[in-house]
């Protein structure tokens, strides 16, 4: 009888191994999931923000035909619109850290008794 308890005992706990394995594998893999998304979206800042100071640099001095500045500010205020959007998104998405709590040191010294 106990070598079949002992066996039971022995099989569960290498299922939950596996399944902490697994778990472990899933969460590396949506860290590298985030990772790549703030790369991307650092990306797509930064060439948002080239693009506008390259057009600026071209049209310095230029004045456009009003029909097309407001296409040009739309374009621009889509961009901001969707970089805010995608970054709200990213942060919606991130769990708060929970607290971390030490024990207090008369806790402490009473469990050493």
């Amino acid at each position: 009888m106990a070598d079949l308890s002992l066996d039971f005992l022995t099989h569960h706990i290498l299922v939950l191994t596996q399944k902490v394995m697994e778990l472990m594998a899933t969460i590396d893999q949506v860290l590298s999931d985030v990772t790549a998304q703030t790369t991307a979206v650092a990306s797509l800042t930064s060439l948002f923000s080239g693009l506008q100071a390259q057009l600026a640099a071209a049209l310095a001095g230029t004045t456009l035909p009003p029909a097309v500045q407001t296409k040009v500010d739309a374009v621009f205020a889509g961009l901001e619109a969707n970089n805010a959007a995608i970054n709200a998104a990213l942060a919606a998405n991130v769990p708060t850290p929970a607290p971390t709590t030490t024990p207090a040191p008369a806790a402490a010294a009473a469990v050493k008794s």
